[in-house]
């Protein structure tokens, strides 16, 4: 992607027509969400239970779908948070 614009700070539309075009993976783009996470969670607390190698193993999943011309719904790759009221399988409440 030849945009200044920073992975961790690009609109979904742009990312999933990046996955499209194969200018970014999911893998790229969960990478830098991260080292973004890693760069302020120190300061800012805002995350309660961050799992990096789970969300990276998703990350490969969906990049290998996007290979495959098949991504899993519209938003397939899209790294996002979740509010810790909503319940997740696996995860601590």
């Amino acid at each position: 992607m030849q945009d200044s614009t920073a992975l961790h700070d690009l609109p979904a539309h742009a990312l999933l027509a990046a996955y499209r075009q194969h200018t970014l993976s999911p893998v790229e783009v969960t990478q830098a969400v991260l080292k973004h996470i890693d760069r302020w969670e120190p300061h800012i607390h805002a995350t309660w239970l961050l799992r990096p190698e789970a969300a990276l193993e998703q990350a490969r999943a969906s990049e290998a779908r996007w290979l495959r011309g098949a991504p899993q719904g519209l938003l397939d790759g899209v790294p996002c948070t979740l509010k810790d009221n909503i319940a997740t399988r696996g995860d601590p409440t």
